[in-house]
Parts: C-alpha cells; sequence; structure tokens
C-alpha cells in the first residue's frame, strides 16, 4: 500500500532521539528531507562523525541507503550472561551461575515455545560487534541503537537491588563491547526503575561516564503505569542531561496474553499495548507538560496503536472528564515524540495524516525476525 504522493518532512529543531552524543554534532541536529513509503518514514541525519569529509564509504556501491545518512534506531544483541557476569559488582559477582537465568522470560505460559522460536538460526542469531557493522556496511545505514533482548523484561525484577546490581553490569558490558568498538554503534542504558534513586544516578552515570545515548524504562512491569509522578526524578535528570528515553515494546506479563493459545498471538497485541498504556499515562498524568523537552521514543510496536488511542482519549476529554492541557494529537506533533515503524502498515498513511510524518523513525530490528538475507528487501521496499 503506497502514499497517494510522497510526503517530506521538514527540518524541525528536535533532534531524532536515538540520532545523538558521539554520532552528531553537538547543538540542533537538521534533519534532511525524507519520503515516506509503505515500509516506513526515514529522517537523514545531517552529518556524520567517524567518516572524514570527502572520505569514501565502502559500501557506496552496495545499497541504495549507502552515504544518505540513515540511521537505525532500533537494533538488538542477544545478552550472553556469562559475558555480564564478568561485570557484575560486589556482592553478586561471587555468585555467577544462575539458575534459570538473571531475567523473568517473556510470560510464563509460552516460555517453552519462546526458547525453541528463539533458538532457530533463521530468526535469532548473535549480533556480536562485528556482525552489526558487516551488517551496517551491507546495508549502508551509519549506525544503529543497541537495544536488549532479554533486558525488554527488566521490569519484571522484583528487587530493586538486584535491579540495580544487573543494570550496572549490563551498561558496563553493553560499553566496552560494542561502544569502544565503533562510534556506529550506539546503546541505551536500562534503568533500574524499581528504585527510582537508583535509575536517576544510573542513567547520569550511563551517559556521563559510559557514553550511552540515554535510557531504556521497562514499557510494563513496574508498579505503576511509567507516566506515574513517583518516576518523574527520571524524567528531569533526562532532560537536564539533554538526553532521550526509550520505551520498548516486548514484556507482556499481566496484559492476559498469557492465556492465548499460542506466542504470535501474543506478540501480536504484546508489543503495541505497553506503548499504548505508556503514552495514555504521560498524557493523563501532565508528565510530558511537566517535562517538555524530554525526548521519548515508543520502540516496535508499529504505529497502529497511535489513533485508537488518541480517539479514546479524544472521546474521554469531551465525555468522560479527563482534563488536559492540550489535546492527545497535539504532543504527537510537537517533535518530541518518536515511533519506529514497520515494513506493510496499512495504517501508516492514515496515521500521518492524523499526525504528520515528523515523528517516525526506521527501526531495522536486526538481528530479530531481520536477518542478513531479507534485510535488503525490506530496504529495497522503503
Amino acid at each position: 500500500m503506497l502514499l497517494p504522493a510522497p510526503v517530506t518532512i521538514a527540518t524541525f529543531p528536535s533532534s531524532c532521539p536515538f540520532a545523538m552524543s558521539a554520532l552528531l554534532p553537538a547543538g540542533r541536529v537538521s534533519y534532511a528531507r525524507a519520503r515516506v513509503s509503505s515500509a516506513c518514514a526515514l529522517a537523514y541525519i545531517a552529518g556524520r562523525r567517524g567518516v572524514r569529509p570527502g572520505q569514501p564509504r565502502s559500501d557506496a556501491r552496495r545499497c541504495p541507503m549507502a552515504s544518505k545518512g540513515y540511521f537505525d534506531s532500533d537494533g538488538h544483541i542477544l545478552e550472553p550472561e556469562a559475558d555480564i557476569a564478568a561485570f557484575l559488582e560486589e556482592p553478586y559477582s561471587r555468585h555467577r551461575t544462575s539458575r534459570g537465568g538473571f531475567l523473568p522470560m517473556f510470560d510464563q505460559f509460552h516460555g517453552a515455545l519462546v526458547a525453541a522460536y528463539a533458538s532457530d538460526p533463521k530468526t535469532f542469531i548473535p549480533a556480536t560487534a562485528e556482525r552489526w557493522l558487516e551488517f551496517l556496511e551491507m546495508t549502508g545505514t551509519d549506525g544503529t541503537v543497541i537495544f536488549p533482548t532479554r533486558g525488554l523484561f527488566f521490569g519484571r525484577i522484583m528487587f530493586p537491588e538486584w535491579a540495580t546490581a544487573y543494570a550496572r553490569a549490563y551498561n558496563n558490558w553493553l560499553a566496552d563491547t560494542y561502544l569502544k568498538v565503533s562510534p556506529r554503534l550506539q546503546g541505551v542504558a536500562l534503568l533500574p526503575m524499581q528504585d527510582v534513586d537508583s535509575a536517576v544516578a544510573e542513567l547520569r552515570r550511563a551517559v556521563t561516564e559510559l557514553g550511552l545515548i540515554g535510557g531504556m524504562i521497562p514499557s510494563n512491569g513496574l508498579l505503576r503505569h511509567i507516566g506515574s509522578k513517583e518516576y518523574w526524578p527520571v524524567y528531569r535528570a533526562a532532560e537536564e542531561l539533554g538526553c532521550p528515553l526509550a520505551i520498548h515494546g516486548g514484556n507482556y506479563e499481566h496484559l492476559g496474553f498469557n492465556t492465548m493459545a499460542n506466542f504470535p498471538t501474543s506478540r501480536a497485541l504484546g508489543m503495541p499495548i505497553p506503548l499504548m498504556n505508556g503514552l495514555a499515562g504521560m498524557i493523563a498524568e501532565g508528565t510530558l507538560d511537566e517535562f517538555p523537552n524530554v525526548r521519548i521514543g515508543f520502540m516496535e510496536g508499529g504505529t497502529a496503536w497511535i489513533p485508537l488511542m488518541l480517539d479514546r482519549m479524544d472521546r474521554e476529554v469531551e465525555y468522560g472528564g479527563l482534563a488536559l492541557k492540550r489535546s492527545p494529537e497535539e504532543y504527537l506533533r510537537d517533535g518530541r515524540l518518536f515511533v519506529t515503524c514497520e515494513g506493510n502498515e496499512r495504517s501508516l498513511s492514515y496515521v500521518i495524516e492524523r499526525v504528520g510524518p515528523e515523528p517516525f523513525m526506521f527501526a531495522s530490528d536486526f538481528p530479530h525476525e531481520i536477518s542478513m538475507d531479507n534485510a535488503m528487501e525490506e530496504i529495497d521496499e522503503i
């Protein structure tokens, strides 16, 4: 399904939340114009570090995206627990074995099915720094922002002390294993939101000491919705640091999906609904009004949930007594909320009609469902 005509993204002041830090010049980031296709909207990033002016790109003849300033806003790694264990601090460093893993895995009902799915070499493969750089070269992409896989379920950790210890170990490992290899590999920090003071401290440390570009708030599993005033110190810290926050779909627990007969059905709805819950909470709680300069990304849930949320909230404003300072739609139009879009989204043209093209980002999701073999198909579609 193609848009009836090309849509352009004009230059706007807010930078893409996952195209900053070491890869971009300090200050305002301008975006070149981009066209929106049936696959997704892409933003070109003006200015890159790590490539000298006039230096030829080795991938220039391999991909139509080469040297265009494309940036992947959502890539992944598969966390090797033995490697992360080496970064654990006392007292946990003395206990480097774990029965059942360091983190919860998906939901209780589909655990075995998920394990079988994830072990299929055609879908999930180890994503070392070298493999990631190979993927970037093949696709002509300037860089990626790395998100975890098992860490998407980080919000389900019950004990704040362990959440803090694991977050520090993961963030140290990520910086050491990926960021030090190449400036094209960026990452977001796990934030132990189970203890807000620790989350604030870890965000500051990750950005200022480790060089991570921002922090990831668990999309689900916390005691309160992520827009709750209890978590406002984290938003305040992000605003002070000038760094983005990310909400990534993937934690389906306590949403009713463990009653589904199969895992794909759970995933189909389990990815977008926590994002919808999160943004609705931020709007209703006044979080976006309190912190007008915070940039927030909503990752890997598609875009179709946006008009559903907008329409339902508009109805509550009109008939249900919901008091907001601005209409829900305005928050998505002001250049600081960003959403990743996926291929074959038939509703994308309508969503763009509702909120404009500016909020949408390109996301590869490599090496999950996207592999070296099928990545070019999606890029060609774009």
